[in-house]
């Protein structure tokens, strides 16, 4: 497991406490009572800033909207990375970073630079037996009325030596298991019995039930509809627009199971998704309190052995979401092909004896989300 971070983290040497940077600040800057940066608390010396580079907030924001036009491996698509206007060259940014790294004794691990731009990766042993990387990503990108060359930062550190990730503000009792396994390219259906007894969903949605919860201001537009795919024939789409602005609805699926889980071992969620467009007040369930948004979530209802009734879900977004909801929510890439693999969810804490309802959906202002397929596997 790693600690995968952004925006820099500063350590104070006299009290002990991490605390985050202010908005705009950047991982070089010190101050003269004590305060160092992250990667010199970790014995791999800062990386100064590249020259001209600017920070920009609204970019940072909006890294989901874009973050597809960069070349970014799948395996480093979950970092949260900090975003700057560079004011320059691509290969400029590039040669600079090639020359500064080298000269402060980075390793390059990875390196995919093109005419285009870039992305790179470098390692560095820590003074706690661990190795740190630091990512380098650079491109030409488009977005709304804006052109710009922009410089992505990221870390990624392994937590096994510094305490491990404390994030617990959204940490629910009966979600202890984790969030599960996202793959990019098809990791092949897991082995097991599928449970559900519908056809599968490129033969249609007939034998599910719709669900199309329409706003309360306005009702707005609420679709599930059968599309052709190129990769899939055929998948389900989950559609909602409104006019009026922070109005939630809903468009899926459901249908009700009464599925006995006494003699299995083990029981996952497969689903394959893709996310096109997302917006709400509660995308990745930054607000545990509300309902979570996502234009592609999957939710159990079940019971336990002693008959309680009981929800698990998880949910799939794009946007730059820092410190969202990291046991429910998976950070997927806008308009590209996901596969997910629940954990097991008889090991939550509340287990479950039955299965009574499987939900697919959108829920949120507006949304469009893709579904080709979904299954309970169990062994």
């Amino acid at each position: 497991m790693f600690i995968i971070l952004s925006l820099a983290l500063i350590l104070n040497l006299a009290s002990c406490k991490n605390v985050s940077l202010k908005s705009g600040e950047t991982q070089t800057q010190k101050t003269s009572s004590g305060v160092i940066s992250l990667l010199d608390s970790l014995g791999v010396g800062d990386v100064p800033s590249y020259p001209g580079a600017v920070y920009d907030e609204e970019l940072r924001d909006a890294l989901g909207e874009f973050k597809n036009q960069l070349k970014i491996p799948d395996d480093y698509s979950s970092v949260m990375y900090t975003v700057y206007t560079a004011n320059d060259t691509t290969s400029n940014v590039i040669e600079h970073y090639n020359s500064v790294l080298e000269e402060l004794k980075w390793k390059k691990s990875l390196d995919l630079t093109s005419s285009e731009g870039g992305f790179m990766v470098w390692e560095k042993a820590s003074n706690r037996d661990t190795v740190i990387s630091y990512i380098i990503v650079t491109g030409k990108i488009q977005y709304g009325n804006r052109n710009e060359v922009v410089l992505l930062t990221g870390l990624i550190i392994p937590d096994d030596k510094i305490g491990g990730d404390k994030n617990t503000e959204t940490t629910k009792e009966g979600s202890e298991i984790g969030p599960g396994n996202i793959y990019f390219t098809n990791p092949t259906t897991p082995a097991g019995q599928g449970l559900l007894k519908t056809k599968s969903l490129d033969m249609g949605i007939k034998e599910w039930s719709l669900w199309l919860q329409e706003g309360s201001k306005i009702k707005g537009t609420n679709n599930v509809t059968l599309v052709e795919d190129p990769t899939f024939m055929k998948i389900v789409e989950f559609f909602r627009e409104s006019e009026e602005p922070g109005d939630g609805g809903a468009a899926g699926i459901y249908q009700a199971l009464d599925t006995d889980l006494s003699k299995f071992s083990s029981i996952k969620i497969w689903l394959v998704g893709k996310v096109l467009k997302e917006k709400g007040g509660n995308i990745a369930n930054v607000n545990p309190s509300s309902f979570p948004e996502g234009a592609v979530q999957v939710r159990i209802k079940y019971l336990t052995e002693d008959n309680k009734e009981k929800e698990w879900y998880h949910s799939f977004f794009y946007s730059n979401i820092i410190y969202y909801d990291k046991l429910n929510c998976s950070l997927v890439t806008k308009e590209k092909w996901f596969w997910y693999i629940s954990p097991n969810l008889l090991e939550l804490n509340e287990k479950p004896a039955k299965i009574t309802e499987i939900r697919v959906y959108g829920f949120g202002w507006a949304f469009i989300g893709d579904v080709a397929d979904v299954n309970i596997i169990a062994n």
